[in-house]
């Protein structure tokens, strides 16, 4: 439920949409304890809604943000309108063993910090190099292959998001978030992945789309995990407007 691009907050908005994100727990200035789990931090938010005397939302889960969206419509579902899924994680193993275990020696409490201001001196010293290293861990495709059709200023977009990436400690408190009973959602629900997605594989995509029962999938041809940053957006955000013109 907490965005990673401008890119898709500014679609929602030119569709007069009021957008709210939160951060999930450990990012940002949001303490831990308010969700040890991805149905926790859904009824919290749940209750921050119902503060707001929102009547219903359009939830959008976005890569790592898919358990908690995903809990929150089994859970909430008269809160929820329609859910949205852009690049999510859908199904409970993720990330692989491998990839968990080193989690917890790169994003623990002490080397976290480290790891971040690493990459952003990388960043800023050597762009281009480090955006390929990235690239390993975004996307099927090889490095050169993948930026071939990243033009310019999406490279540099692109570069300066990951810039400012910080895990806290959310990243090791999501890896624990399960997503619940996916056949409980009732709403009207868009998946859309990367073909090419090398963070969250297309294992993730079909798991929902044989489980949430009124879903409808789209394939992206974008070169990567992060589609907001590529030409194939523009086809995504038509997809998106069609979905919710759909909406009684």
């Amino acid at each position: 439920m907490r965005a990673i691009s401008d890119s898709s907050e500014a679609f929602f908005v030119e569709n007069g949409y009021r957008v709210l994100i939160p951060s999930r727990p450990g990012y940002g200035k949001t303490p831990l304890d308010v969700g040890r789990s991805a149905a926790d931090f859904a009824d919290v938010m749940a209750e921050f809604i119902a503060d707001l005397s929102i009547k219903s939302v359009t939830v959008v889960g976005i890569s790592g943000g898919g358990p908690t969206a995903l809990q929150f419509a089994q859970r909430h579902q008269k809160l929820t309108n329609a859910l949205i899924l852009q690049s999510a994680v859908g199904h409970d193993g993720w990330p692989d063993t491998n990839t968990h275990r080193g989690a917890h020696v790169i994003f623990n409490y002490i080397t976290e910090n480290i790891t971040w201001a690493f990459m952003r001196t990388s960043f800023t010293l050597f762009p281009q190099t480090t955006l390929k290293f990235m690239l390993r861990s975004l996307s099927t495709k090889s490095p050169n292959e993948a930026l071939k059709t990243i033009n310019g200023q999406q490279r540099a977009s692109l570069i300066r998001v990951l810039k400012q990436l910080r895990s806290g400690h959310g990243f090791l408190n999501d890896i624990h978030y399960t997503v619940g009973e996916l056949n409980e959602i009732s709403a009207p629900t868009l998946i859309i992945h990367s073909k090419y997605d090398g963070s969250v594989d297309l294992s993730h995509p079909r798991f929902l789309t044989d489980h949430i029962p009124n879903n409808t999938l789209f394939i992206s041809e974008a070169e990567n995990h992060m589609f907001w940053y590529s030409d194939y957006y523009s086809e995504i955000k038509v997809e998106m407007k069609r979905f919710l013109d759909s909406l009684p």
